[in-house]
C-alpha cells in the first residue's frame, strides 16, 4: 500500500521514530506546565489528569498522531503538537503577579525540552566515552540524534514572542505597561502571525540558524552521532 502511494520503508521508519519521539517529547512539555502551576495553586491540571508523564494524557490526536503520520505520508516536514494544558492564574498564589505566574508556567515547557535536549546529548557522551560506538548502532544514536533536534525545535518554535506559543505569555511579562497593546495586538493576531511565518517560509528561515548550531553540537559531542541522525532523516 505504502509503495502504491510513492513512500518508501525509510519515509514510514523515519514517521513513525518521529511520532514516538513528538509524543515522548510533548508529554514531558505539557507535564511541566502542569506541575509549575500546580505548584503555583492551580487545582487544575491535577483535576484534569495532566499532573503526569503518560503521553496518552497529553497527546493531541490531530497535533501529535494525525498531522506527523499524513506529513510523512506526503514528504511534507514533520511537524506536531501536543494538547494544551488548562490553567486559571486566578488560582495562583500571591508570592508571584498573574502575569508573572502565567509566564513561569509558560517558560516550563520549553525549559522541559531544553532539558530533555541536554539529557540527550550528555547520555550520548556517557556512552561514548565508555565505548560504544555510534556507527555500530546507527539505528539508536539516530533516534537519539532526532529526539535531540526535536526538541530544540520545540523549544525554540514554543520561545517565538507571539499568542498562543509560550513565548508570547513570557513577552506579556517582560513589557512595561505602557506597552500594552504590543501585547493585545499579538494576543489577536498571533495565530495570523503565525500562519503567515509558516507559509511564506519564513519561520524556517529563523529556526535553521538554531537548528544548525544544534546540529553542530552534536557533531563536537561526537561525529558519529550526527552521522547517525543524518542517516535516518535523510538517507
Amino acid at each position: 500500500m505504502f509503495g502504491l502511494l510513492g513512500v518508501q520503508a525509510a519515509d514510514v521508519r523515519r514517521m513513525l521514530v518521529f511520532v514516538v519521539c513528538l509524543v515522548l517529547a510533548t508529554a514531558v512539555h505539557e507535564f511541566a506546565h502542569a506541575y509549575s502551576a500546580d505548584r503555583l495553586g492551580d487545582p487544575t491540571p491535577g483535576r484534569e489528569g495532566r499532573l503526569t508523564l503518560n503521553p496518552l494524557a497529553h497527546a493531541d490526536p490531530v497535533g501529535t498522531i494525525a498531522l506527523p503520520l499524513f506529513a510523512g505520508l506526503t514528504h511534507a516536514p514533520l511537524f506536531g503538537w501536543g494538547r494544551p494544558v488548562n490553567t486559571q492564574p486566578r488560582y495562583y498564589n500571591r508570592k508571584v503577579s498573574m502575569r508573572g505566574g502565567m509566564a513561569l508556567v509558560a517558560f516550563a515547557g520549553p525549559l522541559s525540552n531544553i532539558l530533555q535536549a541536554l539529557l540527550v546529548a550528555g547520555l550520548v557522551l556517557g556512552l561514548t566515552t565508555a565505548g560504544v560506538n555510534p556507527a555500530a548502532h546507527m539505528s539508536v544514536f539516530g533516534v537519539l540524534g532526532l529526539f535531540f533536534i526535536l526538541n530544540v525545535t520545540l523549544a525554540v518554535f514554543n520561545l517565538l514572542p507571539v499568542h498562543p506559543l509560550d513565548g508570547g505569555k513570557v513577552l506579556a511579562w517582560l513589557l512595561p505597561s505602557s506597552a500594552q497593546s504590543v501585547d493585545d495586538f499579538l494576543a489577536k493576531w498571533g495565530w495570523a502571525i503565525l500562519l503567515a511565518l509558516l507559509l511564506s517560509g519564513l519561520l524556517a528561515v529563523i529556526l535553521r540558524p538554531l537548528l544548525t548550531l544544534a546540529e553542530h553540537g552534536m557533531a563536537l559531542v561526537d561525529a558519529r552521532w550526527f552521522n547517525a541522525y543524518v542517516d535516518l532523516m535523510w538517507r
